[in-house]
């Protein structure tokens, strides 16, 4: 048998229950006071992963490990290049995808899309954000940053940067 207040409650010393059920949204961020002291693993992790190619070289063709999903799962939140002097004065061009390889099924796949471009019509340090396909994660995937490079004319790009933000659950 339950009893039902249908009033507001003040108890202005200690609460003490056996069990606590409290509706679904009760508690939110603001609710959290900053130094709770949560434990990791009953946080959600942010990650800013990058892969850079140095400015004064050429950008280069690789293809490049980045990041292993460790927790039960995460999601790609954004994908975004940028090349400190963009390419300039005829065809050369470059690309980069980021891919997925499955820890049962290494075969790497793109999770775009299609390939982020960045060519002479792109300028210095202009951000390209890339569009994602296939955003989740589990435990085991391994993600690479392709880029492949093409053109034979002009001055190639300088100074890549690839930033991928990841948010992965804890174990």
């Amino acid at each position: 048998m339950a009893t039902r207040i249908g009033e507001d409650v003040h108890i202005a010393g200690n609460l003490s229950v056996q069990t606590l059920t409290i509706p679904g949204g009760t508690v939110d961020d603001a609710a959290v006071k900053a130094a709770a002291g949560l434990s990791a693993s009953k946080l959600q992790h942010q990650h800013c992963l990058t892969y850079s190619q140095a400015d004064g070289s050429d950008v280069a063709a690789a293809i490049v490990p980045i990041y292993t999903v460790r927790g039960t799962s995460a999601t790609i939140v954004a994908v975004e290049v940028v090349c400190v002097d963009a390419p300039s004065g005829g065809d050369k061009a470059f690309s980069v995808d980021l891919q997925k390889a499955d820890e049962g099924t290494p075969t790497p796949a793109t999770v775009l899309t299609g390939t982020i471009a960045y060519s002479q019509t792109q300028n210095d340090c202009e951000v390209e954000p890339g569009t994602i396909d296939s955003a989740g994660l589990v435990q085991g995937d391994t993600l690479l940053a392709v880029v492949a490079v093409s053109g034979s004319t002009g001055t190639q790009g300088q100074g890549l940067v690839v930033t991928v933000t990841v948010r992965e659950d804890a174990d």
